[in-house]
Parts: structure tokens; sequence; C-alpha cells
């Protein structure tokens, strides 16, 4: 082995034009593969070699690895093979030895390495050159040729070989520069490419958001733009239900067992859901700790960002964003986002407006049709005095609004209900033959509850033993029952009857009723009409009777509204003057009366105020009736909470046993329903007054398309014969002695819950304590 390093001599022509012609080669190339090529091809052309190859450092700089080889037979191993750095070979020794290694006769290189052919399991060549290649000072890699034949290596070869090497380590130099700077450009080209495709998207959802009325499909437009921004993101649309938010909507990156997770749902108190509830403001987390966050399968994320999308200060629903290779949230990413979660929240909003304004097209929809069907009942309400054409000609009418069903017209006579009127089949001849023979008065509750309160029965979903004919009225859908009365007496019950479940509306009862108010108008008349027939002027009186009623049908509602001001001006003041007077002469004859007088007047102070009371609770009622519902989503919960804080300082020497079970969020006027849940609670207060513990029970069932809700006492109880009366006008079934009370408050429970399209309910035994409540529907907060 020879390691001649003498300075450059004078290089033979031969040589000197295989080194200009090598030259050339290396600066045409423009890869690591074409310089590579062309110094071997240069070199063992110019020194006759048999093979070549050149190794290079990895990017770790711990091994040798193959780059390139010429000469070497395919399938045929050689000792040039990959190493690590640290190796005892002579491609790793040139490196550490910074000089090459020459091996000019056989046997040479056997000697200096005697194990290298059975650990490379390859035979070496007769001779070899082995150069280093170096750059600014770092090991580059190693030339390596092969010879069949002893070679004695020259020092101008020596000098050829090494130029050669660092020529080849120059334009290996250089060809990685190109490489890193086509790399750049490419990756600079498709990072314009990809931000214009975001650019589009987002100016597509931008677009969208305008006119979209889908909020699932904003959402997957909200999701393409934050991918096409964010490589390796992760987004889900989450909306709350009951205690838990659940994901919607996901992009499709997401792992299926935390698209599983997020979809069954998460709890409210869940750190970042948390925080954006308490400020209703984007969050932004930086390395971010799914342990500390409570929310399991997102240790890959890095940085995460919650928006709120809010309605009239309530929060809706909820955007999250993840990142998997940053761990940090940038100004520009925070505002994309933002400029995202913004646009939805547009877009829900204007949902949630064309939502409000369909539903008021529906009323007023709904109303012009009454008005129409009003405009021609009553038209052919004038033209008969029949009653039972005048019931006929109603039942046709209004049914022909309501759809397929049938409507029957029921008296009672000797504790029997009679039909006596009917318009439309009831698809069932073993149903229509027990009606015709007669429904019993006391298992018939459809007729019997709206004949004993006065007031109409509606079943959106019909209890097929309300009247005890289960097996009879299973293709009974809903039914609605209201009572006729003509000259203050009830005369009958009028009963629709739908093969379908039907929500009556506000609109469906305002109809119902206003259509049962004019058919009895024209039943007053037409009974009137007979009582004076043949007497011109009685025929005349009577015109103008039936022109008033028309009048006073048409300003019914105008007469409603001045029903307030009269009672607290009309009533009122004459009570304010009574007491007022009252106090004067009892000042006056302060002494002067003896016990029983003084007594006397006592009691007229007492029904006095008893008086002024009612008048309160009368105005009450009448404001619980005009006032309009402001729907929105009611924590119960929160709200009965409120009721026994208030109620705290008129308890304080009572002992008070309270059960409430967690109760639900509803969507109704939380004015009205604190209202109607006071009412209900005071009840209970008031009637356990002997009681010690009083026990107050307040919970919900979820009973599909409604919520009961339920408040029971263990105080004195009623008798269920008188369940019908307990929620009407001045209706009391306890004696002043007993517990105090106006007759007032149950009726405005009524009242306020009908307007929620509920219905109220009331469950007694005498001594045994009751269980009132109501129903409202499950009408969920608009969805976008």
């Amino acid at each position: 082995m020879s390691s001649l390093s003498d300075g450059p001599p004078l290089v033979p022509n031969l040589l000197t034009a295989q080194l200009l012609s090598a030259t050339q080669a290396l600066a045409a190339a423009q890869t690591q593969t074409d310089v590579l090529m062309a110094v071997l091809e240069q070199t063992l052309h110019a020194l006759n070699a048999i093979a070549g190859a050149v190794l290079l450092v990895d990017e770790d700089a711990q091994a040798l690895q193959m780059a390139g080889h010429l000469g070497f037979d395919p399938g045929t191993l050689t000792i040039w093979q990959d190493g690590p750095l640290d190796d005892r070979v002579p491609a790793a020794d040139v490196l550490r030895l910074r000089r090459p290694l020459y091996f000019e006769h056989a046997g040479a290189l056997k000697t200096d390495y005697p194990d290298l052919e059975e650990r490379t399991g390859a035979v070496s060549a007769v001779a070899s050159a082995v150069l280093p290649m170096f750059l600014d000072g770092h090991p580059l890699g190693t030339l390596v040729l092969d010879f069949h034949e002893p070679h004695t290596f020259s020092a101008e070869e020596k000098y050829f070989l090494r130029t050669l090497a660092a020529q080849c380590t120059i334009a290996l130099d250089r060809a990685g520069q190109l490489d890193l700077l086509t790399q750049r450009l490419e990756e600079r080209g498709r990072k314009i490419f990809e931000d214009a495709r975001a650019q589009e998207a987002f100016v597509a959802f931008t677009e969208a958001v305008g006119s979209e009325t889908n909020l699932v499909k904003l959402v997957e437009q909200a999701i393409r733009v934050l991918e096409l921004r964010f490589p390796g993101v992760s987004v889900a649309y989450y909306e709350q239900d009951e205690s838990l938010w659940k994901a919607r909507t996901w992009s499709e990156d997401l792992r299926p067992d935390l698209a599983a997770s997020l979809a069954a749902g998460l709890p409210v108190d869940t750190p970042l859901f948390a925080q954006v509830v308490q400020t209703r403001q984007p969050v932004f987390t930086d390395a971010w700790d799914a342990a500390q966050e409570q929310i399991a399968l997102t240790e890959e994320y890095g940085a995460v960002a919650g928006y709120p999308l809010v309605i009239e200060g309530e929060l809706h629903s909820f955007l999250a964003v993840g990142l998997r290779e940053t761990r940090t949230w940038s100004e520009a990413d925070q505002a994309l986002v933002r400029a995202v979660g913004r646009g939805l929240n547009l877009a829900l909003e204007r949902t949630e407006t064309a939502r409000v304004l369909t539903m008021q097209n529906a009323e007023l929809y709904a109303r012009t049709r009454a008005l129409e069907a009003f405009a021609q009942l009553t038209r052919d309400l004038v033209l008969t005095t029949d009653p039972l054409l005048l019931i006929k000609r109603a039942q046709e009418v209004v049914l022909s609004m309501l759809g397929d069903g049938a409507a029957l017209y029921y008296e009672l006579e000797d504790d029997c209900w009679h039909n006596r009127v009917q318009h439309g089949s009831l698809h069932s001849p073993e149903l229509q033959a027990v009606i015709d023979a007669g429904l019993s008065y006391a298992n018939t509750n459809n007729l019997l509850i709206p004949w004993t309160s006065g007031q109409p029965y509606f079943q959106d979903l019909y209890d097929q033993h309300t009247d005890q004919l289960p097996s009879l009225v299973g293709h009974i859908g809903a039914t609605a029952a209201l009572p006729l009365r003509v000259g203050n007496r009830p005369i009958g019950v009028m009963v629709f009857a739908l093969f379908r479940q039907r929500a009556w509306s506000r609109e469906d009862r305002m109809l119902l009723e206003a259509a049962m108010q004019s058919l009895e108008l024209a039943l007053d008349r037409a009974q009137q009409t007979r009582t004076v027939t043949g007497q011109r002027d009685s025929l005349n009186a009577r015109t103008q009777q039936l022109a008033a009623s028309t009048r006073a049908l048409e300003t019914s509602t105008q007469e409603l509204q001045a029903f307030s001001y009269s009672v607290s001006h009309d009533l009122r003041t004459p009570v304010r003057h009574m007491l007022g007077f009252l106090q004067l002469a009892q000042k006056e004859l302060d002494g002067k009366l003896s016990d029983r007088s003084a007594r006397y007047l006592e009691m007229v102070g007492q029904a006095g105020t008893q008086m002024n009371t009612m008048i309160d609770a009368l105005l009450d009622l009448s404001n619980a009736a005009q006032q309009p519902l402001t729907p929105r989503v009611v924590n119960l919960d929160q709200l009965v909470a409120n009721i026994q804080e208030g109620l705290v300082p008129d308890l304080s020497t009572r002992n008070i046993l309270w059960d409430v079970s967690s109760l639900p969020a509803v969507y109704g006027d939380m004015d009205a329903l604190k209202q109607v849940l006071t009412q209900l609670t005071e009840n209970a207060l008031k009637f356990t007054q002997g009681r010690d513990p009083a026990v107050i029970q307040i919970w919900a069932e979820d009973q599909g398309e409604v919520w009961k809700l339920s408040v029971r006492d263990n105080g004195l109880g009623f008798d269920p014969r008188y369940e019908g009366r307990l929620f009407n006008l001045f209706q009391r079934l306890h004696t002043a002695q007993e517990a105090s009370g106006t007759g007032v408050g149950l009726a405005n429970v009524r009242r306020l819950v009908l307007k929620h399209e509920g219905q109220v309910f009331a469950e007694g035994q005498v001594g045994e304590g009751a269980t009132f409540g109501f129903t409202l529907p499950k009408i969920s907060s608009p969805e976008p």
C-alpha cells in the first residue's frame, strides 16, 4: 500500500485532456446521479480501471451509503458496502485519516484488512484506489476504483485522482444546492397553490354565508377552508344535548375511536367548553394537554381552539379546531379561525331569523284561514235557525280545515251521552255502534272534562283509555272536545276526532274556540228567534239582537283588552272608597260601638280587603292572557332554585323538607314558567301548613314528545271527584279557615300553560296530599 501526497507534477498531455474532459462533464451535471456517473466514467476511462463506486456520508453523519457505482456485475457482491463511519474498512479509514489509500498489488488490501472479505462475503480486486472527499472540512464521501491487474499509481495519476475527487465534491455540493433550491421552489409553488385553494374555498364559504340555509353544509365548507389552510387539522362541530356537548359533524381525518367518543358527548364542565360557555368568546389553547383538558384520545394535537356560536346572547353551538403540527397559535391563524367562526355565526343568526319569519308567516296564514272560515261560517249560520243544522254546518267548516277525521256533537240525557249530530265517518262500525248506543257519563272523560270544567280539552295524542274504549279507538290520533253553552247553560260537547296525531297549535285552539263562540251565538239567536215567531215587532227586536250579537263577536277582542282597565278603575275605586270611609267611621266611633258592632265593621273591612285581593288576581289573569310569550331555552333547575331562595324569608318558622330532582332545560317564556312554578310551589306550601315536616317534591318526566313536571305535597289533598273544578276561576275546595286564597291562581296557571300548548293536571286524595303539574311540548330551540 502506498499513499504519496506530493505536490502537483507536470501532468502528461493524455491525463490533462482526460481531466479537462472530466471537468467539463462535471460542470454540465445537474443532479447527484449525473455527477457520480460523470466522475466514474471519466476516471475508469482515464486509468483503465474495471469498476468504480462512490459512497456518501448519510444525513446523520453516522454511516457510509452506496450512492453510485459503475463496472460491477449486476447481482455480484463487492467489498464496497454500506456501513458505519467508525467501522474498520478502507472507505471509512480514508475519512478518518484524511488521505487516500492505494493498494497496488495482489493481496495488498487483504494484508491490511484480513477479515474484510469474510465480513462482506466478496473478493477484493487485484489493485484498488480509495480517495476521501471533504466539503468545508467535513467528510462528504469516498471515491473507489478497482483494477483487474496490479497497478502502480504514478504521481501524475494520484494528482489526477485527487483533483477529480475535489471537483466531484464541488459538483456534488452544487447539485445538492440546486436540488435544495428546486425543492424550495417546488414547496413555495405548492404553498402558493394551496393558499390559493384555501382563498378560493374561503371566498366560496363567505358567499355561501349570505345564501345557504343548511347549517350542516356551511359547517362542512368551513371545515374545508380550515383543512386547506392548516396541514393536519381536525375540526368538529358540537351542539348541546342536555348535560353533554355532542359532536354532530367533523373532518374526515378524525380517528374512528375519537370520533365515536366526541359523538357520544363531552360533559359541559370540560375545561375548554366551560371556558367558552363562561366568556362567550373564542378560546385558543397552546401546548395542548389532553389529560389536563379532560378530553381523552387527543394527545396527538399541539394546539386547540374553541369558537362559540351565539344567538341573542345564548350559546347555540360550538366549533373546535385542533392542530397536530404546531403547539402555538399565531395571530394570522387566530384571525382565520375567527373569520370562519364569524361567518358561521352570521349564517346561524340569519337561519334563526328566517325560521322566526317562517313561523310568523305560518301564523299569519293560519289566522287568514281562520278569518275566512269565520266569515263563511257566520254567513251560513245567519241563514238557518235549526239548531242541529247549525251544528252540522259548523262541523263541516271546521273539519274542512283540520283534515281527515270526524266531528260529533253529544248531549247528556239520563246519565248517558248521546250523539246528536255527526259529520264524517269513524271508519269503525263497532265504534260507531257503541257511540250510537250511548256512552257512560262517568267513564267518558273526553266529554266529562270539558263538560264539568267549561274549558276545551285537547289531546295531541289521544289516550286510548280516556273513554274506556281501548280496543275500538286504536286508529284515533288526536282529539279536541269543546263545551257548547247557550244562555249561560251547558247544552252539549263538540268533539273533533282526527285519524292522525296533531300538535294542537295556538292557532288551532283559537280557531276551534272562536268557531264554538260563533256557533253559540247562532244557537242563542236561533232559540230567541223561535220564541218570537209570528210577531213583527218581536222579530225586529230579535233582528237587532242578532246584529248586536254579531257586533259583539267582532268587538270581543277590544272588550277583553278593556277588561283590565274596567277592573282596575270601575271596581277598585268603589272598594277603595268603601275601605276609606270604613276606616274613618271606625276612627270616629272608636269606643262608642258595642263589641258586636265593632266586629261587624271589622268583617266589612276583611271583605273589602278580600275583594281587592280578588281584583288583583283577576288583573294578573287578564295580563297573563294578553301578555305575548318570549320563548327561549329556560334552565328549570336554576328557575326552581330562584323560587326557593325567594321563599326562604317566609318559611323561617316552618320545617320544610325539599325533594327537588334534576330538571331539564325547556323552551318557553321564562317569566310565565316562573309564575306557574311559583304558584304551584306556594300552593303546596299553603296546604301543608299543619304538617311537620312539610314535604315538597318537584320532578320532571320525559314522556316522549312532552315534559311532564309535577309538584307533590303531603298536605290536605282533595276529593278526586272534583278534580275537574280545580283549574276553574274562583273554584275552591277548602274553606278559608283551612287555607287562604282567591281561587284565581290555578286558573292563571292553566291559562299560561295553554299558551305554551301544554296541559294541566291534578291528582290527590283527602288528607293524603296532592300532586299538581303540567306538560310542555319538547319544542327545540331554533336549529340551523
